[in-house]
């Protein structure tokens, strides 16, 4: 670099073609830019290019050696050269940036980016190693690297490298100061028997519970962990604890050799209790905090906290959730209405953040005035002697809605409805005069907003065109209940068998009740696949999907005159026997559902005798999901008579999907479309 001292200085830079003048002051602009160096903001003495005005650089940037010689990071090789802004890859700090590096005159790709570089450049006066047990390398201690590292964490804690580190420079290997000066051995006043020894791998501390992988300390012979946290902090475990939100009186440590049931949530503790003397009650740290009411979507009223059953007629009674017993020694969850026995065990209640919320006081005395139901009826036109509705208007549709009770001769097919797409039989029914459209009376007293015991938030009732449940993972039409109008994703929509079914049912196949976990993975017992929440017993290993446990009792097919039921398993007298789908004429597991008619002696898999898309009210001008089709225009269903089909070239009777885009003839069945 070449200096020319005039009034300021002036230094020609390798990085920039013009000259670049000393600013001692910066100015408003120069404060709000970064410099190209090291692309920090700048501050104190900074070069700017007058001429283009948007390069800067630090002076301790502008004066940076051309080369570092000796590196302790990079003891292969003698030097390392600074090189121009690239976009780098710092192997020290592992941060992809475009800045000032230096790199190794050798070509053999070792590389600091310069903030990096400066670590080593400025630390001769106090740069030393140190060999550590753990590790096969020495390791350098770096005092207060300015957060340079914070992006790589510390190997034993797995936390940023904030503050004084030590750092293998051959294999990247990283310890905070304090994790390298901690004991490999010690003697705890919460486990006296034996001493602690270090190690790293997964636990679950018995103090605070935390379940992790990570540095602690463990006692073999009593496979006692405890994280590094518990043991250097004393706020893990205070003396005492007062929190007069959740209780009335303070909680004082107790130290314990064996475990203990906590009178808050009737689960096992091990070694740290709190203890109120005054009530009587031992509980762990966590419980102290529990709050004392709640909501959960899993039942209309609000719950209160209580360290005993409060309703004398309770003497034992089933948890409203995992439907196992709820001891009344012990805390739980108790409905606050005293004519409700509703009462769930406190685990059940909060294991789950998103599936119950903390109320106040205030919301509990506003309880009785959020008892109103919004109805799906936007209003009653008229009414018959006995008070009865029958002209209504209704959210869903544009006209008047007439109350039926007989669907007429002519329609010997059935009539679907528009809102749960099931078929309108015996029971009474809303239809339009003007036009097809047709409700349950049931679908039509649907409440618009309703609280689903699988989510937190209110879900609002709307009638769409096609979309995928969020449970089951059907393709639906219909009515749906949808968390916000806002979201696009379809996992927010679920349709009304989902959206009205409980969290707890009995099941025709099954002896025991069941209740929705939603931790169980594993297999369906009705379909055989793999999934992620279900319907599981709580005595036996037998579980159901949302798709299974919704499929309809008993439907009609084109294949059989009489009325398929559903089926749960095979009488198998041999099991050398192969099993057989009626319909597609392939094999079927016995032991799974299946669809039967009695008379025929006829089987079916579930997905043959419910055919393509059975949930989907195929009206036509509805737009098929355009993700589901092979073709680039939006495809609509038609009633089609014998158009030819632009991708297999056979007829199209009854109905298909045709784009209606002008001079376009393309139309397909439904077949070539995806489930």
């Amino acid at each position: 670099m070449e200096k020319d001292q005039k009034e300021r200085e002036v230094i020609k830079h390798f990085n920039h073609p013009h000259p670049l003048v000393l600013n001692e002051d910066q100015s408003n602009q120069s404060k709000e830019a970064c410099c190209n160096g090291c692309l920090e903001p700048l501050f104190g003495p900074c070069f700017s290019c007058v001429e283009c005005s948007q390069f800067h650089l630090h002076k301790k940037c502008a004066q940076a050696p051309l080369q570092i010689t000796n590196s302790p990071f990079h003891r292969k090789h003698p030097t390392l050269t600074l090189k121009s802004s690239i976009y780098v890859y710092c192997d020290l700090c592992k941060e992809s940036r475009n800045m000032f590096s230096y790199w190794c005159s050798t070509n053999c790709g070792a590389c600091l980016d310069i903030k990096c570089a400066f670590l080593f450049h400025n630390i001769d006066g106090s740069f030393h190693e140190i060999k550590y047990g753990g590790h096969q390398h020495p390791l350098t201690f770096f005092e207060n690297p300015n957060d340079e590292l914070k992006t790589a964490s510390c190997y034993w804690c797995q936390k940023p490298l904030i503050g004084s580190v030590y750092v293998c420079l051959n294999c990247r290997f990283y310890l905070h100061k304090k994790c390298v000066q901690l004991p490999t051995q010690l003697a705890h006043p919460w486990h006296r028997k034996h001493s602690l020894f270090i190690e790293d791998g997964h636990f679950v501390c018995k103090l605070c519970e935390r379940d992790d992988w990570s540095l602690f300390y463990r006692c073999l012979p009593c496979k006692f962990d405890i994280d590094i946290e518990c043991v250097m902090s004393k706020a893990s475990c205070p003396t005492t604890v007062e929190d007069k939100s959740h209780h009335e009186h303070p909680f004082t440590r107790l130290l314990r050799d064996g475990s203990f049931v906590c009178d808050a949530c009737g689960t096992e503790g091990n070694y740290v209790s709190y203890m109120c003397s005054l009530c009587d009650i031992m509980i762990h740290k966590k419980c102290i905090s529990l709050p004392c009411f709640i909501k959960i979507p899993r039942h209309h009223h609000n719950m209160i906290h209580n360290y005993f059953f409060q309703k004398k007629e309770l003497e034992s009674h089933a948890c409203g959730i995992c439907l196992s017993e709820v001891k009344a020694e012990y805390g739980s969850y108790n409905c606050l209405k005293q004519d409700c026995n509703y009462v769930v065990h406190v685990n059940c209640a909060t294991e789950d953040e998103d599936l119950f919320r903390v109320i106040d006081q205030d919301e509990v005395a506003d309880e009785e005035n959020s008892k109103n139901v919004e109805s799906s009826i936007t209003d009653i036109v008229e009414v018959n002697a006995h008070g009865g509705a029958v002209k209504i208007k209704h959210f869903s549709h544009q006209h008047c809605l007439m109350l039926g009770g007989k669907i007429s001769g002519d329609d010997d097919d059935g009539k679907q409805c528009d809102g749960c797409v099931g078929f309108i039989l015996d029971s009474f029914f809303y239809y339009c005069r003007e036009c097809d459209f047709i409700l349950h009376k049931a679908c039509v007293e649907l409440p618009r907003r309703k609280l689903l015991w699988f989510h937190q938030s209110p879900t609002t009732l709307n009638l769409g065109g096609i979309f995928r449940c969020g449970k089951c993972y059907r393709l639906c039409s219909g009515f749906f209940y949808e968390k916000g109008r806002h979201s696009y994703w379809d996992e927010y929509q679920f349709c009304i068998r989902c959206a009205t079914i409980s969290h707890t049912l009995k099941c025709e196949e099954h002896e025991h009740p069941l209740f929705f976990d939603f931790k169980f993975q594993g297999k369906c017992n009705g379909c055989g696949y793999w999934c992620k929440g279900a319907y599981k017993c709580k005595d036996c290993p037998f579980a159901l999907n949302f798709a299974c446990i919704t499929l309809p009792k008993a439907i009609g097919h084109k294949s059989d005159e009489h009325i398929f039921k559903l089926a749960f398993h095979d009488r198998m007298d041999d099991e050398s026997e192969v099993y057989y789908c009626d319909i597609c004429e392939e094999k079927r597991d016995p032991n799974l559902w299946f669809y039967y008619c009695a008379v025929c002696d006829n089987s079916a898999h579930p997905k043959c005798a419910l055919e393509k898309y059975p949930f989907v009210k195929m009206k036509t001008e509805t737009a098929f999901p355009y993700s589901l089709h092979p073709h680039f225009h939006p495809l609509f269903f038609v009633k089609a008579l014998y158009d030819t089909c632009s991708v297999c070239h056979r007829p199209c009777v009854d109905v298909a999907l045709k784009c209606t885009y002008p001079k376009c003839n393309y139309i397909i069945h439904l077949d070539h479309c995806k489930d």
